[in-house]
């Protein structure tokens, strides 16, 4: 007698879904994305010279852009915080450019500090370039290598002072 057996039965195999390879590919993507961004030190921002200014004409008006120099001394005009307050900022070779700051000033600002800014570049009314700041930063030398420069006796009457100064601060009523 033969045995008749049956065929074997074809293996159902699952379909597997993309949707988890598509998630995970997604995931990847968006976050080197924010990665880039955060990243790209101001995403369209360029750094530029005072004299590189200078030298690019129109062809950087209406650019938003970052740019360091010294607050030029005699400078400064018009009331902090507002619209009308402007200072320039200048280079060791003569180059300016005034800049519009409607903010608050950092507390470190004055005449002859170094400073960074950022903003558009546009013309005023009278066709002069004009830095519109979004940002203003101000070093302060205190901070930035004068110690290097001062005999040890400044140096102990600079930190007792600093020091005093701290002391007054935490004795202060709130």
């Amino acid at each position: 007698m033969t045995h008749l057996t049956s065929p074997p039965e074809p293996v159902v195999r699952k379909k597997r879904s993309v949707a988890p390879v598509a998630i995970a590919v997604s995931v990847i993507v968006l976050g080197l994305a924010v990665v880039g961004t955060s990243t790209s030190g101001g995403a369209g921002m360029y750094n530029y010279t005072l004299a590189q200014l200078a030298r690019n004409g129109a062809k950087v008006d209406g650019k938003e852009i970052k740019v360091a120099g010294k607050v030029a001394k005699g400078s400064v005009r018009g009331q902090p915080a507002s619209d009308t307050f402007r200072f320039d900022v200048e280079d060791n070779a003569g180059h300016k450019l005034t800049i519009a700051y409607a903010k608050l000033l950092p507390d470190p600002f004055e005449e002859g500090r170094d400073a960074i800014v950022a903003g558009r570049l546009e013309r005023d009314a009278d066709g002069q370039r004009l830095l519109k700041a979004s940002s203003l930063t101000v070093k302060c030398p205190s901070r930035y290598g004068d110690a290097e420069s001062m005999s040890d006796a400044d140096k102990q009457k600079y930190y007792r002072t600093e020091y005093k100064k701290h002391l007054d601060a935490q004795q202060a009523p709130k």
